[in-house]
């Protein structure tokens, strides 16, 4: 299999995620791709994979959602390879990054996690950001994982509700 084509898909997954500045979740860099017939969603796992292996990128893991952002490497390495991705697929990856903004926004600015704690119960865990901003973050220890799930879920149809009560309260 020619390499070319691997590291044109490895440059694109780059500039997108340097561009965004927040991490986000790889459907936003694959359905660029893949809706332009560059590639199939198994050739970009691979690319994805290759990137996270040689640490350009790093994946934060939710109990339902990945998110991707560039490291400090993969940003010098698109300084210093990037060159093959042309003006004009810079301007396509910038227009279609401009279109899904509010999906992006909308998908990173609203993280929600659980885990088993050491106790027996059940950790949630819900932030709200802005870019890399952390605007609000709460921890809730429930004993019933499913109560978990259940906050992970509601967290993203009420988090600014529930921030916006916070701060009334804690700023009376």
């Amino acid at each position: 299999m020619d390499n070319e084509p691997i590291t044109f898909y490895k440059l694109i997954i780059l500039y997108t995620l340097s561009k965004v500045g927040t991490p986000i979740p790889p459907s936003i860099v694959s359905d660029y791709i893949t809706d332009r017939g560059f590639t199939n969603y198994f050739t970009l796992q691979n690319a994805f994979g290759e990137l996270l292996q040689a640490e350009l990128i790093q994946e934060d893991t939710t109990y339902h959602m990945s998110y991707y952002s560039i490291t400090d490497d993969g940003r010098e390495t698109l300084e210093l390879f990037g060159e093959p991705l042309s003006f004009d697929i810079r301007d396509e990856i910038d227009e279609y990054l401009t279109s899904k903004r509010y999906e992006i926004v909308n998908e990173a600015s609203f993280i929600s996690d659980y885990h088993k704690t050491e106790d027996g119960t059940y950790l949630a865990t819900c932030t709200l950001r802005e870019g890399t901003h952390v605007l609000f973050h709460v921890e809730l220890d429930v004993t019933v994982e499913e109560d978990a799930v259940k906050i992970c879920e509601n967290w993203k149809e009420n988090s600014e509700e529930i921030y916006q009560v916070a701060m009334k309260k804690l700023l009376k």
